[in-house]
């Protein structure tokens, strides 16, 4: 009989609490040193907070179980939790005065720089997502609960990196142009058909412990592994795609309202 189990890892618990005390630490006590005089609206606490249980939800459900004994699709499905919207929702619920000490310091600044740059984070992204689904990395994170951790911590580091030149609340490490970001998002899905074509459409199984492991909803190994890739291409398309429109609406707005804002009525001064 099958059992997925909601989890107590202390590893997981504890980074969610630790993230949790720190973002509360910073809006809270230490807000009057960090951003005097400075309002936090609550739709940001709220986002972050949600980013926080999702996290939960993905790490420490029953979908945790599934997806590291049983399914690649709920693998898949969990991967895509952590890479498209935890760092999306930390991102929008971290207020700039709170990232900007810790990114701007002296020492931190250039690494940040480099590592912000749209070129750097798309390749970092696209690359390593693919690389940890290699059976070579992939298969040690399903036998192994911190060498799963480690891979899930990278997935979310290069999530947000990826997500940053979409999302920064800093002009020190600014967004790209709106027409950028639609270039960006245009060709992040597209690099990503190599790892979709490469669980997808093979003949075989590629992961050794779903092979073995107990058959769930009545899938095969390999209708599992093909559902797999196609929750990979397919929540890539509504990541980006939903992305996509809504920074095109943005700048179609913005310059729709620079072109017809109203010209200054000012009256010359009175001689």
């Amino acid at each position: 009989m099958i059992v997925a189990q909601w989890q107590l890892d202390p590893i997981l618990i504890g980074g969610i609490l630790t993230l949790a005390l720190c973002y509360g630490l910073a809006v809270g006590p230490l807000r009057h040193r960090l951003a005097p005089g400075r309002s936090l609206p609550r739709r940001q606490i709220g986002l972050f907070s949600s980013g926080l249980i999702l996290l939960y939800l993905a790490e420490g459900s029953p979908l945790h179980d599934y997806a590291e004994r049983y399914l690649l699709s709920a693998h898949m499905f969990q991967h895509l939790l952590i890479s498209y919207l935890v760092p999306v929702l930390w991102l929008l619920g971290t207020p700039d005065w709170v990232l900007r000490p810790l990114l701007t310091h002296r020492w931190v600044k250039p690494v940040a720089k480099t590592l912000t740059q749209p070129v750097v984070a798309f390749l970092l992204f696209s690359l390593l997502f693919s690389i940890w689904h290699l059976p070579v990395l992939y298969e040690p994170a399903l036998r192994n609960s911190l060498v799963h951790h480690s891979e899930h911590v990278v997935l979310i580091a290069i999530s947000l990196l990826m997500w940053w030149p979409l999302l920064s609340p800093l002009p020190e490490l600014p967004r790209l142009s709106y027409g950028g970001q639609l270039v960006y998002l245009f060709l992040l899905p597209i690099i990503q058909i190599i790892a979709f074509a490469f669980i997808t459409f093979a003949d075989h199984v590629i992961y050794a412990p779903y092979a073995a492991a107990p058959r769930v909803l009545g899938l095969s190994p390999l209708q599992d592994q093909a559902i797999a890739g196609a929750i990979m291409k397919i929540g890539g398309i509504i990541a980006f795609g939903t992305a996509f429109i809504v920074v095109f609406f943005r700048w179609y707005q913005n310059e729709v309202g620079s072109r017809y804002k109203p010209k200054s009525t000012k009256l010359p001064a009175e001689s």
